[in-house]
């Protein structure tokens, strides 16, 4: 999926680029075809939107978002085909800022618009504050130095200073502000699983501040190079933001852009210092004149800089220790409190429900049974002989063969059970769910045929047997209590009539 987008995206812009190094850009036929390399490559990009927003129906941010951004290429779309029919035509353009202008600059408006949707609704993920202040500070650094450089020499020569002048300022100075805000974002809030989509939209951002800042200084130059060699740089743009969004997993899903998250943090805390440096080398350069003042400014400023970095990122690192030491003492809590609770509820020695969790299970089951009319069958487990064992091999044997009857159990008889033992020798077994009640009798000599194999003891084989006693409810009684009482009984009768036996009442 991935390499096909990359594959579009570059095919187009080289053919694009191809056209017009082949046919050139003076003939009306090469104007035709780089007004279509551009309307084709806006809805395409277009397509690619819809398809993103159709892949996530249950995500509304999702899809809001993308659909911004696709009316922001259908803008690019829609001026390009005016203009091309304008061409065609040979009308003329009304106006320093017509009709076209203004469908042209709802592009960067929409991105605009589609940037501060997601910065709002995701706000719980970035401190405002801090990203409002970092923009700030980008945005009159780089401001100021467009200011200097395109402004003031169109100021200093009145004859050449139009309103056209200030409105082809839009351009480059909204991708600014977009990619000020995006650089923030990218390092500050992707996730590793969607940063290829965010890096792909910060990589055409960058294109198209270059792009419009060439046709600004293009626009009011004399420089032989057509204004057309900058379409397919528009166009990629354009398409990069389509296939962004179509990659784009709000599952999450891993695609492999693994980068050191302590690096990204670092460039995200470095990029507003960094704009802040470029600001004072370019007053430096413009300084009348080199001397002790100045140069101690200039050596003072990048160690002043350097220092408040240095700050602002041990502050990170503090802060990120200091979560992940609450992080890993949560966690041993939580799995402190669990193991409790499971020590709470369950045997020590087997792990099975102790007497406790099973008599809420029982009690559970019984409601349910009466509620849809099921029968439930409790067996008494007793193993015959077994303080003989404990005599002849000692109690840690006595134990193993404990955990080997518990495992036989959980492993031999039905899902629809649950096996607790009540201490010693003794095991209870519920039978819940049943249909027929001859299903419970069935299960009881199941239990005596569990015994028919033997049992490893110090290598040795040896054979061990259970008395049972069972009870049927409703039959035998509706009540735990009686039940239990029932059970008792019916196992006790059985040791009575000889052990190695099933006996339920009847």
């Amino acid at each position: 999926m991935h390499k096909l987008i990359y594959t579009i995206i570059g095919g187009w812009v080289m053919s694009h680029l191809l056209w017009l190094g082949i046919v050139g850009t003076s003939s009306d036929l090469s104007r035709t075809g780089n007004s279509l390399f551009m309307i084709l490559g806006a809805v395409l990009s277009t397509i690619m939107l819809v398809l993103a927003a159709r892949r996530h129906p249950n995500r509304p941010f999702t899809q809001r978002l993308f659909l911004l951004l696709l009316f922001g290429n259908m803008s690019l779309a829609i001026g390009e085909t005016l203009e091309l029919i304008v061409s065609q035509q040979h009308l003329e353009r009304s106006g320093i800022f017509d009709g076209i202008d203004l469908i042209f600059s709802l592009q960067i408006g929409f991105y605009l618009l589609a940037f501060c949707y997601f910065l709002i609704s995701r706000r719980s993920e970035v401190n405002l504050r801090f990203f409002l202040f970092d923009e700030l500070i980008i945005l009159i650094v780089t401001g100021a130095i467009s200011w200097h450089y395109l402004v003031t020499p169109y100021l200093e020569q009145a004859e050449l200073f139009s309103m056209e002048t200030l409105l082809l300022l839009r351009y480059p100075l909204g991708d600014l502000l977009l990619l000020g805000g995006m650089l923030i974002l990218f390092f500050g809030v992707m996730k590793r699983e969607n940063s290829i989509p965010l890096l792909m939209i910060l990589i055409g951002f960058h294109l198209q501040l270059i792009a419009d800042l060439l046709y600004v200084i293009l626009d009011r130059t004399n420089f032989p190079i057509s204004l057309m060699w900058l379409d397919p740089i528009w166009i990629a743009t354009v398409l990069l933001i389509g296939g962004a969004g179509l990659i784009f997993d709000v599952g999450e899903q891993p695609i492999g852009f693994n980068v050191n998250r302590r690096i990204l943090d670092g460039i995200r805390l470095v990029t507003p210092y960094v704009f802040l440096l470029i600001l004072f080398v370019t007053m430096a350069r413009q300084a009348v004149s080199w001397n002790g003042l100045t140069i101690g400014l200039m050596i003072a400023i990048p160690l002043l800089i350097s220092r408040q970095v240095r700050i602002v990122m041990d502050n990170q690192r503090l802060r990120e220790n200091l979560e992940a030491k609450v992080e890993e003492r949560t966690a041993a809590l939580e799995q402190a409190l669990e193991e409790m609770e499971h020590m709470a509820y369950h045997d020590a020695l087997t792990n099975l429900p102790n007497r406790y969790l099973f008599a809420r299970l029982f009690k559970e089951e019984l409601r349910r049974a009466e509620i849809h009319q099921r029968f439930v069958g409790l067996f008494f487990i007793d193993i015959d002989h077994f303080k003989q064992v404990n005599d002849t091999y000692g109690h840690q044997i006595g134990d193993q063969l404990i955990i080997d009857i518990a495992n036989r159990l959980e492993k031999k008889l039905p899902h629809n059970t649950v096996i607790s033992r009540q201490g010693g020798d003794e095991f209870v077994l519920l039978l819940f769910d049943v249909k027929d009640e001859s299903d419970i009798e069935a299960c009881g000599r199941q239990l005596v045929q569990l015994f028919e194999r033997p049992f490893i003891l110090k290598d040795t084989p040896v054979f061990m047997t259970a008395s049972i006693g069972g009870a049927v409810y409703p039959t035998h009684a509706t009540s735990r209590t009686a039940l239990i009482e029932q059970a008792d009984v019916a196992m006790y009768e059985a040791k009575r009539r000889g052990k190695n036996q099933f006996h339920v009442e009847v």
